[in-house]
């Protein structure tokens, strides 16, 4: 028997909600309906999705799975809804993004220019800024963030997924030699991504063996086009993003150091409010740069 429809969606509206009883408020449906429905699920799955206690609600690990996969479905009914919409009226309004520093040449820019030659009615202001926005204090309607997500109340829409790469100029590494492992890089000047302060350590996996390394940089600056310029310059070996070294190494100015030793993969996810109160502008954008991104050839170094 195939899962209720109905029920998988009262299953996303619980762990949005965070409780049966919020979620019984808010949908104008009685708790005791919520409870079945979702017990109903269960069971037609043959597994528990939620363990509940007088507290607070947890999901099982293959509850948390199997969550992302209803919650997109119902993404995708809504986008169908839009689709729909888009066709009956006029898209017009402002968009606002927050982005990190050093992806909007390689990446946000076109994103936003697909959005807009769809929507050219539409307008986007962007900040570029390191630090985490608060949405509703600072006005922005999506932040894009790297790396993981803490739980919020937020939704989380994971758009791409890289690798930062080791690299330097062919030059660079025939004056000084190629590099077998991690413990050499001490020997070379180290180009890295970093403030003022703090000390910046690397740490690399090949295979199931790990390595950290504790950096001191021949030059330190937080901004990713300064740092492969210095490279590309032969100055040192630096860490760089594949998404933002890719036509350095296409083009030959820059080639992958150690590239046995790898860095964890790095997570780029794009943060709104929940669905519930989620503006239409957002919506589209989403299902754009969804879109954009899953037919784009995007250098990613995985």
């Amino acid at each position: 028997m195939s899962p209720d429809l109905n029920a998988m969606a009262l299953f996303v509206r619980v762990i949005e909600y965070k409780s049966f009883t919020e979620a019984s408020r808010q949908l104008g449906i009685p708790i005791s309906t919520v409870s079945r429905k979702v017990s109903e699920l269960e069971k037609c799955l043959g597994i528990r999705l939620i363990e509940r206690s007088t507290r607070r609600l947890r999901l099982t690990e293959t509850g948390q799975e199997y969550f992302q996969y209803c919650r997109r479905g119902l993404d995708e009914f809504e986008n169908g809804a839009n689709v729909i919409s888009n066709r009956q009226s006029e898209v017009v309004g402002t968009l606002r993004l927050s982005i990190p520093p050093n992806i909007a040449e390689v990446l946000v820019t076109p994103l936003i220019c697909d959005y807009q030659q769809a929507y050219p009615k539409t307008n986007v202001k962007v900040l570029v800024t390191e630090r985490y926005v608060d949405l509703i204090e600072d006005g922005v309607d999506i932040a894009l963030r790297v790396g993981e997500l803490e739980d919020s109340s937020l939704v989380a829409r994971r758009l791409l997924e890289y690798r930062h790469l080791l690299v330097a100029s062919p030059e660079y590494l025939k004056q000084q030699g190629e590099l077998n492992h991690p413990d050499e890089l001490v020997a070379h000047r180290l180009l890295t991504f970093g403030g003022w302060r703090g000390q910046i350590s690397w740490e690399f996996f090949r295979g199931e063996t790990s390595c950290k390394i504790r950096i001191n940089s021949a030059l330190s600056m937080n901004e990713m086009s300064g740092i492969q310029y210095a490279a590309e310059d032969h100055q040192g070996i630096a860490n760089l993003p594949a998404i933002i070294c890719a036509r350095a190494l296409e083009q030959g100015k820059l080639v992958e150091v150690m590239p046995d030793w790898r860095f964890a993969p790095t997570i780029l996810s794009a943060i709104y409010p929940s669905n519930r109160n989620t503006s239409r502008l957002v919506k589209l954008f989403m299902t754009r740069c969804v879109r954009y991104l899953e037919k784009q050839e995007i250098f990613t170094g995985l």
